[in-house]
């Protein structure tokens, strides 16, 4: 999930209508989805392999989700992987339980307002996460302008999308990151903006509710013509892709946007066994 702005927290998505009156599903103002603690009912979660889609088209599944069973990337901690790359485009993914001299050291990167949005977080494996993943993304973007990681400077838009500051060397490159459970991923794009979601596939009882609200009109058909067996995957394809583009457009889920669909090439990704990820990058 994001780091930066807020999203919808899916544990909050069950009742009618949510709490605001609106009829609408309420945002969360933390920066990642808490684990899903619900027991699967089936033998665990499943990978899927990368697979391309036009947003422009409703979502096709493929025939059977069994020809898509296929292990993530071996990911280390502290250790960035690449998991996607094309042309001006490269997606990196990290496990974030890294060792606490590790954190010590990242944490030294971190600005002011940084650290204090670590520590205002309630869990200490929250606090190192948030570092770990800040830190290497600050490492990243450091070594594509050749600065050190503590000059990194940020600027955010007018709903918290994080970009780099104009006084940086290269405003050309754009970054998303996302992350969820103990992985994290950073997309990198070169002149056209760039959105990246995660999540560990598990278990959402309100999943065909969530779908019914947030899905576009074929997205929900589609979804809602899968079998039982297929229907976690299915919701995190769409799930992802949603976020994935609400945050490449800096306006949040929840917002309205005047950008189509199409607008966006989209790739799905497996980051490691058991989370599938999807970035946009826009045409």
């Amino acid at each position: 999930m994001t780091l930066d702005w807020p999203e919808f927290d899916l544990t909050r998505l069950s009742g009618a209508g949510g709490t605001d009156g609106r009829g609408a599903v309420a945002l969360s103002q933390n920066f990642h989805v808490a684990s899903f603690h619900v027991a699967s009912a089936r033998s665990g979660p499943r990978s899927l392999q990368f697979a391309e889609f036009d947003v422009s088209r409703a979502l096709v599944e493929p025939a059977s989700f069994s020809s898509l069973l296929d292990k993530g990337i071996e990911l280390r901690a502290g250790i960035m992987v690449p998991v996607l790359e094309n042309d001006c485009l490269e997606v990196l993914a990290c496990m974030l339980d890294v060792k606490q001299d590790i954190i010590r050291g990242m944490g030294a990167f971190l600005n002011g307002a940084e650290r204090s949005r670590a520590e205002g977080l309630k869990s200490e494996r929250d606090r190192r996460r948030f570092i770990a993943c800040r830190g290497q993304l600050r490492q990243i973007l450091a070594s594509r302008l050749g600065i050190s990681p503590s000059d990194v400077e940020l600027e955010y838009g007018r709903l918290g999308k994080p970009r780099l500051s104009h006084r940086m060397p290269s405003r050309d490159l754009r970054f998303s990151v996302s992350r969820s459970g103990d992985v994290a991923v950073i997309a990198l794009s070169t002149g056209r903006e760039v959105g990246v979601d995660i999540e560990a596939v598990l278990p959402v009882p309100e999943a065909d509710e969530i779908a019914a609200l947030c899905f576009s009109a074929s997205d929900y058909e589609s979804y809602a013509a899968l079998g039982p067996d297929d229907r976690l995957e299915g919701f995190f394809r769409r799930w992802t892709r949603l976020e994935a583009i609400s945050k490449g457009l800096g306006c949040g889920l929840g917002h309205p946007s005047s950008s189509d669909d199409k607008d966006w090439v989209v790739r799905s990704f497996v980051p490691k066994t058991g989370y599938l990820g999807c970035v946009v990058v826009r045409k």
